[in-house]
């Protein structure tokens, strides 16, 4: 049985890439919002309209929000664009696992290339469509154009008792 109490848990795997190499990494935990638990529903009973899971974007909050979070927090920046925090997530970017005892686990693992350098990113989040399906906060870091920045999440969806 799973501890948490057969709630959704994620994981984030955040990796910095340069020519040189690793830059920076960042491991953290996410929440699953209320409008996120709203996407699975819609997917699980077919509601038309619900989109899956298809963009990552980058926010600068340094606080976890509620279940009630619906945006990540823009940069003080308010000359970079939207377009910049965020980037595609594709159906190659999946993979689905039932291999655990207690769990479905769903990894994505995407990457985004920077168009501009992102002073202190501190969260990221998964969307479906403008719906934000959870958000993680993490230690701040620095993304520069050239980089390769790449998302590993881990999602367990767990079963049984």
């Amino acid at each position: 049985m799973n501890k948490a109490g057969h709630c959704p848990i994620g994981r984030l795997h955040l990796r910095v890439q340069s020519r040189h190499g690793v830059v920076a990494e960042r491991r953290a935990r996410n929440i699953v919002l209320r409008q996120g638990a709203a996407i699975i529903a819609g997917l699980f009973s077919g509601t038309g309209g619900v989109t899956a899971i298809n963009r990552i974007r980058v926010g600068f909050s340094t606080d976890s929000g509620s279940p009630e979070l619906t945006a990540l927090t823009p940069p003080a920046d308010a000359t970079i664009p939207a377009a910049a925090l965020e980037s595609p997530v594709v159906a190659a970017d999946f993979r689905v696992s039932a291999d655990g005892s207690d769990s479905v686990r769903v990894s994505v693992s995407s990457v985004f290339a920077p168009s501009v350098e992102l002073r202190d990113v501190t969260e990221a989040g998964l969307l479906a469509g403008d719906k934000l399906y959870n958000q993680v906060v993490f230690e701040p870091v620095t993304l520069r154009p050239g980089q390769d920045v790449t998302f590993f999440w881990e999602i367990d969806f767990p079963f049984g008792h």
